[in-house]
């Protein structure tokens, strides 16, 4: 359309539109893609923000960008019609933004030319409608810091799995939900808190947080405790296992048998063959000092792996020293040598421009006494001459002059490289010293732990308590044990893994029942309860009007389980990052260094003290808590940074790209340590395997991958049916979590064999 149809259409336009018009109703909606885009909080280009009436009014560095009641002359109309020489949005410009069509810029003249009123602005409406019940996918995955318990958001419903007994123990519901959900919308991002008490959720402009809660007894009568194995059962355990039974109890199918041995030990069987299945030992107790034994091992591990390529590096880097020293040493032998020789050629120079300067002197006293009026060309052409080879006699000594500085020069060149080269060595030595002792300490350290470990595992089998009575749970998941000393214990009966104890005064004879919560009730002096399935509630839900603009893609707890952060923002226009206080629920602090596009991930850096980001402008950060203060800015991936996350000692940041790529950052020096490849498909979320340098990534290429922060494959779980968006791991890892579009919740163990998979509930 050329420009005088334009302005006739305007005109037309603009005359035609008599009603009141409102900025959020009528203007807000095509500015915010087209103008706004750029002109915003976030980036403020031109320091011109026009997210408000009052903001445009103010304008920026081109003055006003609108005047109330003039329409035609604000600044805003004539960039749109490209009447001043500019052309509002650029052309090619970086946000998709177009010209304003001509019905458009006759609306906002119009809403200018009658003031240029604005009212309050609402929240952009959303109708949620229902999910379809095949519209479930897992995009969020959480476990507990001890590894016991996995949940994820399937859909808008928030599912929780025991690791100890890999069976589903509970659905987390929000009784103001329908249907049992936690959210109205997709469940986008999971975390615990570093206790395990707390589980936060987040969804579309809200987060919930739940806490668990004691288990609360069922009403109902209790089940009889299984039936003791047959005579003939025992006899054939007690010859295969050749151990002494004091206690013994059938599963309700009749499969299996669980035995209380007078080693100490609880065992289960298979009631064909006699064969054992499993033998159980410890406590809870025993189980974290054993989680923390092996937590220090790895960490001293990756510690003494640090500090050799730190010794690596620098015995490198002394190699280049040692060469560069031999060029100085060299340098230094070579120049002295040849000083002598020019600091002789000097005096020959000097006497022979003694002697030029003498002939000069002598010929000009002839020529000065000639008599006046008659001069001697003879004696003109002798004074040239003489004067000549004056000239050559001291560019000569000059020239013999400057060759002995240079040479001295170069020698004190030399020996300050020398000195220079030989301080450095020194730096070095201290520091491949320090490397040394470092890994000294941490193998100290970890020799320690090992002997700490072996020593506990050993104490396991010298137990003296006797297990009098033992039982299976119905579904026999779990068996419980009591001993003589009134403890009351509790495993999962496929891993081993100790879920539960009591203590108590000893007594002689006990029962075990099973209560109708799950719970196992040992009866003798005093009854006790243990085992129950966890029971989440809601504690607090946060969703003040205007505080979430969109989809909370991002929640943390921190180290110290006292803050909650959050990441989210409007999509195309800002990143946001919100922390609340735990206790309160109330917002603590906010940014003014943001992300220019939607916040997609967070982690806290091991000390608490840093927050690292990732959002969909492809940058990701890394900001100092206490003064919002950006640290580090970290650019490479060429779409969203989906997933961020530090390694145990803080030293390493990996980052994970939709273009398929994972990124890990040096975070002594802020720069990049390696591109890691080999994804055809977006990165979807990494994390760190405990006290390790292995990153556990999923990805929309259908596969579980695990690799290490400088790019070696360790394995993948591969051929998957579907597009995967999250992953986690047990601390140890011995155990692999993912899942994504399927709604299969797939469970592997540390060899990438699939152990268990759940689906919907």
């Amino acid at each position: 359309m050329k420009p005088h149809s334009l302005l006739v259409l305007l005109f037309t336009s603009t005359a035609a539109l008599a009603v009141d018009l409102d900025y959020y109703r009528d203007v807000y909606p095509f500015l915010k893609a087209n103008c706004i885009s750029c002109h915003n909080k976030t980036t403020t280009k031109a320091d011109l923000n026009m997210e408000t009436p009052e903001l445009m009014i103010k304008g920026g560095e081109s003055g006003p960008a609108i005047i109330p009641g003039k329409g035609a002359e604000s600044l805003i109309v004539t960039a749109s019609l490209h009447t001043k020489d500019m052309e509002m949005p650029p052309p090619n410009n970086k946000s998709g933004a177009v010209n304003l069509i001509p019905e458009q810029i006759a609306t906002l003249q119009a809403w200018i030319d009658q003031g240029a009123k604005g009212s309050v602005m609402v929240e952009r409406a959303v109708v949620l409608q229902a999910f379809s019940a095949s519209i479930d996918p897992i995009y969020s995955v959480a476990m507990t810091k001890d590894g016991r318990y996995v949940a994820c958001g399937r859909s808008n419903h928030i599912y929780v799995y025991d690791m100890a007994t890999r069976q589903f123990v509970a659905q987390i519901s929000d009784p103001a939900e329908k249907n049992g959900a936690a959210h109205r919308a997709l469940v986008q991002s999971l975390s615990f808190s570093p206790d395990g008490t707390r589980l936060a959720s987040g969804s579309f402009r809200e987060v919930k947080i739940w806490k668990l809660a004691e288990g609360k007894p069922v009403a109902g009568a209790a089940k009889t405790s299984s039936v003791p194995a047959s005579a003939d059962l025992i006899k054939k355990i007690t010859a295969a296992g050749k151990v002494t039974v004091l206690s013994s109890a059938m599963s309700a199918d009749g499969k299996q048998v669980v035995t209380g041995c007078d080693d100490g030990s609880v065992r289960v069987w298979d009631a064909a063959t006699a064969k054992l299945v499993i033998e159980l030992r410890g406590s809870v107790a025993a189980a974290k000092k054993t989680a923390e034994l092996d937590w220090v091992i790895a960490a001293q591990t990756l510690e003494q792996a640090f500090q050799k390529g730190e010794v690596t590096r620098i015995e490198a880097q002394d190699k280049a020293l040692d060469i560069l020293l031999g060029k100085a040493k060299e340098a230094i032998v070579a120049m002295n040598k040849v000083l002598p020789e020019k600091q002789k050629a000097v005096p020959p120079t000097t006497e022979a421009k003694t002697t030029a300067q003498k002939a000069v002197d002598e010929v000009a006293a002839k020529i000065k006494a000639l008599p006046a009026g008659k001069p001697d060309a003879a004696l003109e052409k002798q004074l040239k001459d003489v004067q000549e080879k004056l000239i050559t006699a001291k560019m000569t000594e000059v020239s013999a002059l400057a060759a002995v500085s240079a040479t001295q020069s170069n020698v004190k060149d030399a020996e300050d490289d020398l000195k220079r080269i030989t301080d450095s060595k020194a730096v070095n030595a201290k520091a491949v010293a320090a490397a040394n002792a470092a890994i000294a300490a941490a193998k100290t350290v970890q020799d320690k732990a090992t002997a700490d470990l072996a020593a506990a595992k050993l104490a396991l089998t010298k137990t003296t308590a006797k297990p009098i009575a033992v039982s299976f749970s119905a579904d026999a998941l779990r068996v419980a044990s009591m001993f003589d000393d009134g403890s009351l214990r509790v495993w999962g009966a496929v891993t081993g893994a100790p879920i539960q104890e009591s203590a108590g005064n000893a007594a002689a004879t006990t029962t075990i029942t099973a209560s109708p919560d799950g719970s196992f009730v040992a009866t003798k002096a005093v009854t006790q309860s243990v085992g129950s399935s966890p029971r989440w509630v809601l504690e607090r839900k946060i969703d003040q009007k205007g505080l979430f603009a969109d989809r909370v893609n991002a929640v943390r707890f921190s180290p110290d389980g006292k803050t909650l952060a959050t990441g989210g923002g409007e999509l195309s226009r800002s990143g946001d990052i919100i922390f609340f206080d735990v206790a309160s629920g109330k917002s603590v602090q906010t940014w003014k260094e943001k992300h220019t596009d939607t916040v997609l991930c967070l982690d806290y850096s091991p000390d608490g003290k840093r927050l690292a980001s990732g959002g969909a402008d492809k940058i990701a950060r890394v900001t100092d808590i206490a003064t919002g203060k950006q640290l580090n800015l970290f650019e490479g991936h060429t779409h969203h940074v989906m997933g961020v996350a530090f390694r145990s000692d803080g030293r390493v940041l990996a980052t994970a790209g939709a273009e398929g790529t994972v990124v890990t950052w040096d975070m002594i020096i802020g720069e990049r340590k390696r591109k890691i490849e080999g994804w055809t498909k977006e990165v979807t979320s990494l994390q760190f395997i405990g006290a390790t340098n292995q990153i556990v990534t999923s990805a929309g290429d259908n596969r579980i991958r695990i690799v290490t922060d400088d790019g070696t494959e360790v394995r993948a779980m591969a051929n998957l049916p579907d597009f995967m968006q999250a992953a986690v791991s047990a601390p140890n890892g011995s155990a692999i979590i993912g899942g994504g579009e399927d709604s299969i919740l797939r469970v592997w163990d540390g060899a990438g064999k699939e152990l268990v998979a759940f689906g919907a509930k």
